[in-house]
């Protein structure tokens, strides 16, 4: 079979009419969609070389890998699109196609040959087969899948016996009021994010990602961004949010991305609340899963019935790409030793 591979510099309309043709026969997740790439590389873009590269065997485009080149100090790194919002990094594959790693191989030597790189570091992969033994598993993924053999109406059930006590008492205490999917209030609930999830990163001493002009503009721009995909929802108490959360819904998939509350309340686990209405919401809406995406945070172990590994990818090309292989290699080791000691 001939292979050969495009790469584009922009998000044009060329790019557009194959991305969009390609996605509609092929299963991916939003985070893949050509409209959620160009959102991202529009805000939060502005410093990196895109490589978007679109592989074809015999004429037929295959595949698009949604890659950019960024420099950290004086090392270049090929690395996916969507830095640090995509939760799920993949190649757009065409359905009844295969992407193995000859393919890929092949695919990163020829961006190779006029990009030069030090390393190529993919984070959040899925779908993974067409990487090779430089991958490993660094985190993983959960769902709540709906309708599988009612483990989902078994965790729906728990999680709502636990939430009605504190509901009631909202009830009993304060003027109380629910918006789910709402078109209200997303102004109001973009600023009472940012504000409650700068005091979170901080009070956890976590990467503060708001504290980017790029990453913070990102969030407030999403009241604008896209109406059918996105969904804003809120608790309120004497008209003032207490929770609120903002989420993606694509094909069937509703995606847990953007949850925060107010910590003064909570006793009332205004969170937990707010994440029942959610997942009974899109359960009645007759959505296919629940996906809680990447982490491994013990409200989603416990709220899943599905489960899977999410894989790292690192190679170096450069003596200066060696040391930041052994870098990231190192870190993981001792975040693999943390993660066993707490066990």
């Amino acid at each position: 079979m001939e292979s050969l591979i495009k790469i584009k510099k922009e998000f044009d309309n060329d790019l557009k009419y194959e991305w969009e043709n390609l996605q509609k026969n092929s299963n991916i997740n939003f985070f893949q969609t050509y409209k959620w790439q160009k959102y991202w590389n529009q805000k939060c873009g502005k410093n990196i070389e895109n490589i978007i590269t679109l592989f074809y065997k015999n004429g037929e485009l295959v595949s698009i890998l949604p890659l950019n080149i960024i420099k950290k100090k004086f090392i270049r790194i090929l690395n996916w699109n969507g830095f640090p919002f995509s939760d799920y990094n993949q190649p757009i594959i065409k359905n009844n196609q295969k992407l193995n790693s000859e393919d890929f191989k092949f695919i990163i030597s020829q961006i190779y040959l006029n990009y030069k790189f030090d390393n190529v570091h993919l984070l959040n992969c899925i779908n993974g087969d067409y990487l090779n033994d430089s991958k490993f598993a660094s985190n993983n993924l959960s769902k709540l899948i709906f309708f599988k053999d009612e483990t989902d109406s078994k965790i729906i059930q728990n999680l709502n016996e636990k939430i009605n006590y504190e509901e009631n008492r909202l009830k009993k205490n304060f003027k109380y009021e629910q918006y789910v999917d709402t078109k209200k209030n997303k102004k109001e609930i973009i600023d009472f994010f940012i504000i409650e999830k700068n005091k979170q990163l901080i009070r956890t001493r976590a990467w503060n990602y708001l504290k980017f002009e790029q990453y913070k503009k990102y969030i407030y721009d999403l009241i604008e961004f896209d109406e059918e995909n996105l969904c804003f929802s809120c608790l309120k108490i004497n008209d003032k949010i207490i929770s609120s959360h903002i989420g993606y819904k694509f094909n069937k998939n509703y995606y847990y991305i953007f949850p925060v509350y107010n910590l003064d309340y909570k006793k009332y686990s205004p969170g937990n609340i707010l994440l029942y209405k959610l997942i009974e919401n899109y359960r009645l809406k007759k959505f296919c899963t629940f996906d809680f995406t990447v982490g491994n945070e013990l409200y989603k172990n416990k709220l899943n019935n599905f489960i899977e590994n999410i894989y790292e990818y690192i190679t170096y090309k450069s003596f200066l790409g060696f040391f930041y292989y052994i870098k990231i290699k190192l870190k993981m080791f001792i975040k693999m030793l943390l993660f066993k000691k707490n066990l």
